[in-house]
């Protein structure tokens, strides 16, 4: 199968398969392994480089295939749904900020579903974009900020900035406006894509 692909679905089934390699190597919790968080952090970026890739490659190339329409969105999902749930599991993110996330992705998901049915492609709009760029930064800066033990996690510089270095409160502080970004335009990206695309969601049907 693998042989028949196009370069961006090849990119995009190695994103696939690097999220349950993340989530393997965000599970361990052995003591004098914590520098395993910066595999995860290596992981990760490769993982999200390869979406950046692929769509640069598929503009500039003109490729667009049925699968890519189908397997980039949902190697998106996985990725970003992986890096907030392990995070939120290691008590890095609040959980309603990673429960927001997941119900955007399903939320839009079903609305592109509405568009399919009508034979109309809904393609990502600015807000998607940022707010992907927004989660992606920062789920690996709160990779970086671990461990939540050592004063991590999202907005602790507002408590814990005398006990960090400078490193330490710099990561923090990035890390918690990425963060508190990317719910803002999760929210932005959920009313958008509903007003924007309503048109197409059939109720009578």
């Amino acid at each position: 199968m693998l042989k028949k692909m196009n370069l961006p679905n090849k990119l995009t089934m190695l994103r696939i398969a690097l999220v349950p390699v993340f989530i393997i190597v965000m599970s361990i919790k052995i003591e004098g392994f914590e520098w395993l968080k910066y595999v995860a952090l290596a992981i990760y970026a490769i993982a999200a480089f390869t979406d950046f890739l692929d769509g640069m490659i598929s503009r500039k190339k003109g490729i667009v295939t049925t699968f890519g329409k189908i397997m980039d969105p949902l190697a998106d999902k996985l990725l970003v749904s992986a890096g907030f749930i392990m995070l939120t599991a290691s008590g890095t993110i609040p959980a309603y900020i990673a429960a927001l996330v997941i119900f955007r992705d399903f939320w839009v998901s079903s609305i592109r579903m509405f568009g399919a049915d009508k034979n109309v492609a809904i393609g990502a709009v600015l807000s998607g974009k940022i707010k992907t760029f927004l989660q992606l930064g920062g789920i690996l800066l709160a990779i970086i900020d671990l461990p939540v033990s050592a004063g991590g996690g999202f907005g602790s510089f507002l408590v814990n900035s005398l006990k960090m270095n400078e490193l330490q409160l710099l990561t923090n502080v990035f890390m918690s406006v990425f963060i508190a970004g990317a719910f803002i335009a999760t929210i932005w990206s959920i009313i958008d894509y509903t007003f924007k695309f309503k048109k197409y969601i059939d109720v009578e049907k």
